[in-house]
């Protein structure tokens, strides 16, 4: 009995409720105190994928603090390409981010820049936005599961996210001390 119970406590240790996220976020601090940078974990590899940073300094008069999330998706070459009036071959200018949570309710920023870059192989095209965290928005961030998200009207799956990382990762850099 006493072998069961050990084993149930070392399972439990590993479910959602055992795990410490906040352990998980990379912390840099510059050598003078004053720039801290936080980021969770993040594969730049993965098709599509979610990060959330933040980064602040403390410099009473060029102070600043980023948090934001960065989406991300994979997409051929040619996806990030139009014509212009010459028939020369020029980047799309693009806009637009849509959030989508697991009860439907969205966040949608039409204004929002998309970014454009290509795979360390040069094969594909990686779009890209970073979205502010913001009081306006990080309740819904921090207690709504992200289940997709649009990309200047390219849908894409939220990455799996079994135990809502994503939302205790914002909990932890909010909750950090500046």
């Amino acid at each position: 009995m006493k072998v069961l119970y050990a084993a149930l406590l070392v399972a439990m240790s590993t479910t959602t409720y055992g795990q410490d996220f906040c352990k998980q976020i990379k912390k840099e601090v510059s050598d003078d105190k004053m720039t801290y940078d936080y980021s969770s974990p993040f594969d730049q590899y993965e098709r599509n994928a979610i990060k959330v940073t933040r980064s602040y300094n403390n410099d009473i008069e060029n102070g600043y603090d980023n948090f934001i999330l960065t989406f991300q998706y994979f997409a051929g070459l040619d996806d990030i390409y139009i014509k212009n009036d010459k028939g020369e071959q020029v980047e799309k200018k693009e806009k637009s981010l849509i959030i989508e949570f697991a009860d439907k309710t969205k966040i949608t920023d039409d204004t929002i820049v998309v970014l454009h870059d290509f795979s360390d192989d040069k094969a594909e095209s990686k779009r890209f936005v970073y979205f502010p965290i913001t009081d306006e928005n990080i309740t819904q961030l921090t207690t709504k599961k992200i289940v997709k998200y649009t990309i200047a009207g390219f849908e894409q799956a939220a990455p799996a996210d079994p135990q809502n990382a994503l939302m205790q990762y914002i909990k932890c850099m909010k909750a950090v001390k500046k």
